[in-house]
């Protein structure tokens, strides 16, 4: 028997299909209830409290909310309530909008070419109400009664009327209350939270001219004004990172065809130990892209350390019909039409402003070709014989010769090279295996970088930091067992601006701190005074190794300890104090250095 089909929908068409009472086999696959599917896509879209958070912020500002109120309790395990000024909802499209699939913000398939909202899916109320007892409260502006909608777990439980109120109060509680599984893979309160508060400061750089506002347990952890224009970004930048971060940023500016680039971007010498103020955003929408990533380290290739990553805070307006946002259910992974063209922009952008700004110093390495012959064969040669003291601290030429295809100055079998090991989360500890002929000689010091050593039958080349590094590693291990690390009083406290995550940490790590030789007293919301430091870093900039410690051992995704900040300020310790690459040193000062290192070994 044909059956004739009818102008239904696919869904409708396949059902009757399904019923064909011809058909002797019963079906095996059915359609999943409605809270079940919501169920499944909230695993996609609530991954976390802080996923519920950005869905909601950013259904505020798509509503045009000049002021959002973010609280939460518990991490966000316990309570997210986003209050917002926007435009509200009548009674109806509050019920509307839990429905899947439903949405203001496109209306057919020619609108997702061009997504110009931050939401569009109309999956997010939906899949939050799925998993969570959640409240909303709106009103329509220019009504005289508001509606207030309650689900649990997907069931609605209430619509009544309530008092007008100007935008949208929503209220999440009791987070994967009814899918236990999911709650017990959630972190801490404290790593939930951070998290929570990194989801507002994504939305608030991305939008100066709002004013947002977090609450954590009650306590105000932030309130940003709304940036007037003459400030732009950078205002929203100093606000939140401080005056000290803004001051190491130079502007971007650029355009290719379509396409701009604009922003701040880290000058040329400067680099953090984390990835924490990295900000990137296409068309207003905070993004993590690999193109883009890529685009970066090429821009900064050779500007910064390895290990180091600049400070960025990059807007990319893009036509929307070039750039596919629709890729995955948070929206933070795009696709490109023309994915050679965004990582032109972006690298050229950053050159273009990198090289008004650089000032890169020539470095204190030998030139390819160049190496150092062993002194039996300058006196084979004919030539004569130079011993050490006839080479001039300030002449390291007089030993350098065109490489020939000779020999090796150092026995690879006698000497091995220097090599660092990895010892935790960004910390290093070098290895020596060699030991000093017993009656060395300092012949000088060559490209103010390493010093040369003449042993019994060989010259023995040292990098004079890396040494020096090695035995202030030692004094302040054993100085920490001991707990007497050297501490230095400074004569005038020097102010400390930092981001709201390390600001967060310094503040329960004082007396951690005090411990490895530096004292902190808070002085504000996210500012500090630093009154003493290790007595090692006191002709250095002792300012800047603070924050290093901080962005290397600040992770939202753990609770650190004491043993994660010793060991990342030793090394940083360890390194700043030591004598630097292009530092000049006499023989004394070599030999003393050299005689340090021989009691490390």
């Amino acid at each position: 028997m044909t059956r004739q089909a009818s102008g239904n929908t696919i869904t409708e068409q396949i059902y009757n299909e399904s019923v064909n009472p011809d058909r002797a086999v019963a079906s095996v696959i059915r359609a999943l209830p409605d809270r079940v599917a919501n169920q499944i896509a909230a695993g996609e879209v609530v991954e976390r409290p802080a996923s519920i958070v950005k869905e909601l912020v950013e259904n505020s500002l798509d509503a045009g909310s000049a002021f959002v109120n973010v609280s939460i309790g518990n991490g966000g395990k316990s309570l997210i309530e986003v209050t917002d000024d926007g435009s509200g909802m009548c009674r109806d499209d509050a019920l509307l909008a839990f429905e899947r699939h439903a949405t203001s913000k496109i209306k057919d398939e020619n609108d997702l070419k061009a997504i110009r909202s931050f939401g569009f899916r109309g999956e997010a109320l939906g899949s939050i109400a799925s998993v969570s007892r959640l409240t909303l409260s709106t009103c329509l502006a220019g009504e005289e009664a508001g509606a207030e909608v309650v689900i649990e777990g997907g069931v609605l439980k209430n619509v009544k009327d309530s008092a007008p109120i100007k935008g949208v109060k929503i209220s999440v509680g009791s987070l994967f209350f009814n899918i236990p599984a999911r709650r017990k893979f959630l972190r801490s309160e404290k790593v939930e939270a951070s998290h929570c508060q990194e989801a507002v400061i994504r939305q608030a750089i991305g939008r100066p001219d709002a004013r947002f506002r977090l609450i954590r347990d009650g306590r105000q952890a932030f309130d940003t004004r709304a940036i007037p224009e003459k400030e732009g970004l950078m205002g929203r930048i100093k606000d939140l990172f401080g005056e000290d971060l803004a001051k190491e940023l130079a502007p971007v500016d650029f355009l290719y065809g379509a396409m701009r680039l604009t922003g701040f971007i880290s000058r040329p010498g400067t680099s953090r130990g984390a990835r924490d103020t990295q900000y990137i955003y296409i068309n207003g929408r905070y993004v993590k892209d690999r193109l883009i990533n890529l685009a970066i380290a090429e821009g900064y290739r050779s500007l910064i350390p390895k290990g180091r990553h600049p400070a960025l805070f990059l807007y990319l307006s893009i036509p929307p019909e070039r750039v596919d946002v629709n890729v995955s259910p948070t929206k933070m992974e795009v696709r490109f039409v023309d994915g050679r063209a965004v990582i032109e922009l972006v690298r050229s952008g950053l050159y273009d402003s990198l090289k008004s700004s650089r000032d890169i110093k020539k470095d204190f390495y030998p030139p390819v070709g160049v190496s150092f012959r062993p002194l039996d064969e300058v006196a084979a040669s004919g030539a004569p014989a130079p011993g050490p003291q006839q080479v001039s601290l300030a002449q390291p030429e007089a030993i350098l010769e065109p490489a020939p295809p000779a020999a090796p100055v150092v026995d690879d079998k006698s000497f091995e090279t220097i090599t660092s090991l990895p010892l935790g989360r960004g910390a290093q500890l070098f290895h020596f295996d060699f030991a000093l002929p017993d009656n060395f000689a300092v012949v000088g010091q060559v490209f103010k970088t390493f010093i040369v050593v003449e042993g019994a039958d060989r010259l023995l080349l040292f990098d004079q930091h890396t040494l020096d590094e090695r035995v202030n590693y030692e004094k302040l291990v054993l100085a920490l067992n001991d707990g007497r690390v050297d501490t230095q009083e400074l004569l005038f406290p020097v102010q400390l601006e930092l981001s709201r995550v390390n600001s967060e940490f310094m503040a329960r790590n004082l007396e951690n701190l005090q411990q490895l030789g530096f004292v902190v007293e808070a002085f504000g919301e996210s500012s500090f005074n630093l009154r003493a430091v290790p007595a090692l870093l006191l002709n250095t900039d002792y300012k800047s190794a603070v924050i290093d410690i901080l962005d290397t051992v600040v992770d939202d995704e753990i609770d650190t300890d004491f043993s994660i900040v010793a060991e990342s300020a030793i090394n940083i310790i360890a390194c700043r104090g030591a004598v630097k690459a292009g530092q000049s040193l006499n023989k004394e000062e070599a030999r003393s250095l050299l005689s340090k290192l021989a009691r490390c070994a």
